[in-house]
């Protein structure tokens, strides 16, 4: 069975309780699920025990969190129907947190705090062991300082260089965003990739593009493509738009709750050719249960430097007063969804300004955008690198799965 990844975010912050809950995700192998409870600080107590199936309800397992709240959403009930976990029910109880997990059968219980301030929790079948394709303790405790939890393709040759998904946003028939004159999204983003993905080759990383010309590939295509090739990061490329002509500048992105309401209207837009690719039946993946791998962090970190590079960058060759640094936002965004690498997206600008669209029509800011983005992905890899060596030499770095 392949591991699944369902993360939920919880956005969570402390109300009436010192600590609450912060994140919650679950994990779920062959025959083994694992929950990584992330707190905004250290729970007074953690209790938990298993309970049998009684009067036809279901089997289920009662973990008690002291002195934690449940965030601003109060209590709920989350709906998982996954690998025999039915659901997630979190109920206050005075000062307290109860976790109820709901099972199809009865399963033996563990749990282990992870660093400071995460529980970890093993709910196993019975006459199984622990499935060791899921991440490991080592691994969430060095997920939750900042390292990705993408794995090693199974039989995969040891790679020499680095290898970056660029992705040129929209195409074929989807032409994006257009602008004042009639400019294209998806012809800027396509532009702009094909330059990037040079620049990136010329320093010696290995670069694989979603589309090299104009043609439409779905969002889950995309994201397949960078996990087939088990890429090191995914670059997704845009052009912004606004519904008048006022905004304007350059905004980066990584994957999480909307950061303000210009960071949802994005990702409508963005994310809007899904209403044109669903089949019926089939459940929006972004009101659902969201297959990602825990890069959350770590994207958020490229995102940040991607975006202080560029913006300083472009700055020192067009003046501070001509490029707008609109900062690293988080949004719903499809592409970035799916993706077992840190992933962004990139806004290079915005169509629907006047100003904006006439410099992302000229070849000379295509160049400019493309070798700050290479320089940036550069910069990024050699920082992570860094974090990576001074976590394996405190023994906390991810070990590769057993073959």
């Amino acid at each position: 069975m392949t591991p699944v990844l369902l993360l939920l975010h919880l956005l969570a912050t402390a109300c009436g309780a010192e600590v609450a809950l912060q994140e919650l995700r679950v994990f779920t192998g062959a025959g083994h699920a694992r929950l990584l409870l992330v707190f905004s600080g250290a729970p007074g107590s953690v209790e938990g025990r298993s309970l049998s199936t009684e009067d036809g309800r279901p089997a289920h397992i009662l973990i008690q969190l002291g002195g934690v709240g449940p965030g601003p959403e109060g209590d709920r009930t989350i709906p998982v129907d996954d690998a025999g976990i039915g659901a997630l029910r979190l109920v206050t109880v005075g000062d307290d947190l109860d976790l109820i997990v709901e099972l199809g059968e009865e399963r033996a219980l563990s749990t282990r705090f992870v660093g400071r301030s995460a529980v970890l929790v093993d709910l196993i079948e019975q006459g199984r062991g622990e499935d060791p394709a899921l991440p490991s303790p080592a691994q969430l405790e060095a997920w939750l300082d900042g390292v990705g939890l993408s794995r090693p393709v199974a039989n995969s040759r040891p790679r020499s260089r680095r290898l970056v998904v660029v992705d040129a946003g929209h195409g074929g028939w989807d032409h994006g965003a257009v602008g004042t004159t009639g400019t294209r999204e998806a012809d800027i983003a396509l532009q702009i990739a094909l330059r990037t993905a040079h620049s990136l080759r010329a320093a010696g990383v290995e670069v694989v593009l979603t589309r090299d010309s104009d043609v439409f590939v779905t969002l889950k295509d995309r994201a397949a493509l960078a996990n087939q090739r088990d890429a090191d990061l995914f670059l997704s490329i845009h052009a912004n738009a606004a519904p008048g002509p006022t905004a304007w500048g350059i905004e980066t992105y990584s994957f999480d709750s909307a950061s303000d309401g210009g960071a949802a209207r994005v990702a409508r837009r963005e994310n809007a050719i899904l209403r044109e690719q669903r089949v019926e039946g089939e459940t929006d993946p972004l009101l659902a249960r969201m297959l990602v791998a825990g890069t959350n962090a770590l994207s958020r970190r490229l995102s940040r430097e991607v975006q202080a590079v560029v913006v300083q960058t472009l700055q020192q060759d067009y003046g501070a007063d001509q490029i707008r640094d609109l900062g690293s936002k988080t949004a719903l965004f499809y592409v970035l969804v799916s993706t077992r690498m840190p992933a962004i997206l990139f806004e290079s600008g915005f169509v629907s300004n006047p100003e904006d669209e006439r410099r992302l029509r000229t070849p000379h800011y295509q160049q400019a955008v493309a070798d700050a983005l290479a320089d940036a992905v550069q910069r990024w890899f050699e920082s992570a690198d860094s974090r990576s060596r001074a976590l394996d030499a405190a023994g906390l770095g991810p070990k590769a799965s057993p073959p």
